[in-house]
């Protein structure tokens, strides 16, 4: 498999994930804490191992931002674990674990992708999937009071809009891996300099 179609594949899971995250809290916002933790859980370390495979094949070209991109990768593994494992979860708990995750990693998110905008064509997608991970992270932070419902339905608005960038993003990049489209999604423009 190419590297391209790899990348296809790595956001179009990532975007999938999010997708069936968000579309599982949003149908049934009423999960107690614990269900709600571990469905979260699982998301969160899903969408780590994603963002640490891409870290892991883009080392070699961009370190810093491949550094960034591990250490959000490591976030969500890290969250993911702790509140799958952590039986007696709070919803308060809960929340500051999913707002600390949604914050830096949007932040880590949109560092990467400030960096690389001229070898990422579509940076833009990555950029407006940080920003709606930062705000639902600031979302769950101004609520401590909080319960359940409430951090599904912002987790769950969250996924979904995340998922679909991710989602729209890997069929963009598809469409220009199979000759549809006029622009790959990574590779230097022509005449454009990496950043530094």
């Amino acid at each position: 498999m190419t590297e391209r179609m790899k990348t296809v594949w790595l956001l179009g899971a990532r975007g999938m994930a999010a997708v069936v995250f968000g579309v599982l809290t949003l149908l049934w916002p009423q999960l107690t804490v614990l269900a709600l933790a571990r469905v979260f859980g699982a998301y969160a370390l899903v969408d780590g191992v994603m963002l640490l495979s891409t870290a892991w094949r883009q080392y070699r070209h961009e370190r810093r931002p491949a550094v960034a991109c591990a250490a959000a990768g490591t976030l969500g593994v890290v969250a993911g674990l702790v509140t799958a494992l952590w039986p007696g979860l709070t919803a308060l708990a809960l929340l500051i674990v999913a707002g600390a995750w949604a914050i830096v990693t949007g932040c880590l998110e949109l560092w990467v992708a400030t960096r690389l905008r001229h070898r990422l064509r579509h940076a833009w997608w990555w950029r407006a999937s940080a920003v709606v991970s930062v705000a639902a992270g600031a979302l769950l932070w101004l609520r401590p009071d909080a319960g359940a419902v409430a951090i599904a339905l912002v987790l769950g608005a969250y996924a979904l809009i995340a998922g679909s960038l991710w989602l729209a993003a890997a069929w963009r990049e598809y469409r220009t891996r199979t000759g549809r489209g006029t622009r790959s999604w990574l590779g230097p423009a022509s005449g454009a300099r990496m950043a530094h």
